[in-house]
């Protein structure tokens, strides 16, 4: 389960933020990229694309439908695995965020819930723990350092998962995060790092490294970047679905 996937590909790929139930605006990025690089794409997620948003179950369904085409692929990523986690039987924390998944699950009838259940735990154990495309592109949910790429274990778990923290916490309560792309030293043969779990107002570009979290659910917008043409694609959020005030 907790493997890197490598692949080459010559297929345009479109790799997207943070989704986060925010099923109309992922179906309209979609739309977008469609008509710019053709149906083939390769979609990449980011990863997180379930809690906060009103539609997280929609989001699943059609990251099921494009990864059964051959034409999506996703990343392990902190707030799916806890859904995974929570679909185990495990104890798990429901925040707020994550109350908005779990209610649309049970207000399923049980077989549907058993069913997805099923689905699911399927689903999240065959997502690779990062992806490199072509040797010069990596997509991991909270980043990457580059002694780390080509490896796995609970060090590079805990950190493509979750990012790495100070131990301090801001006003609001959340760990403060340490900006690891500020250390990275890069050369002719750095491979493009791109990732999501940060929100940015717009796409942070930082030595060869892409934050492309851009708040979608939180009212601001999705995200989605071509590394290979280093183009980035972006709808405007529908509303404000979810806020930490």
């Amino acid at each position: 389960m907790d493997e890197f996937l490598s692949i080459e590909t010559d297929k345009n790929v479109v790799v997207i933020g943070d989704i986060h139930g925010c099923y109309l605006e992922f179906v309209e990025i979609l739309e977008k990229i469609k008509n710019m690089y053709g149906e083939k794409t390769l979609i990449v997620s980011v990863g997180d694309t379930v809690d906060r948003g009103d539609y997280n179950l929609e989001v699943l369904d059609l990251c099921f439908e494009l990864k059964e085409k051959g034409v999506f692929i996703e990343v392990q990523s902190n707030h799916n695995f806890k859904l995974y986690r929570w679909f185990k039987g495990e104890k798990v924390k429901i925040s707020y965020g994550m109350k908005k998944t779990v209610d649309q699950i049970l207000s399923l009838p049980e077989n549907k819930r058993e069913i997805l259940k099923e689905k699911y735990i399927k689903y999240y154990e065959s997502l690779p723990l990062y992806l490199i495309i072509n040797g010069c592109v990596v997509v991991a949910h909270a980043g990457i350092k580059d002694e780390m790429i080509g490896k796995k274990g609970k060090k590079v778990k805990d950190f493509v998962i979750y990012g790495e923290t100070t131990g301090r916490y801001t006003e609001e309560g959340f760990p403060e995060r340490v900006d690891w792309t500020k250390e990275r030293v890069v050369n002719e043969n750095s491979p493009k790092i791109i990732y999501g779990h940060v929100v940015y107002k717009k796409p942070y570009i930082n030595n060869l490294c892409y934050g492309i979290d851009t708040g979608c659910v939180l009212g601001n917008r999705l995200t989605g970047y071509n590394p290979f043409t280093d183009q980035f694609i972006s709808v405007k959020a529908k509303k404000k679905y979810f806020s930490f005030d």
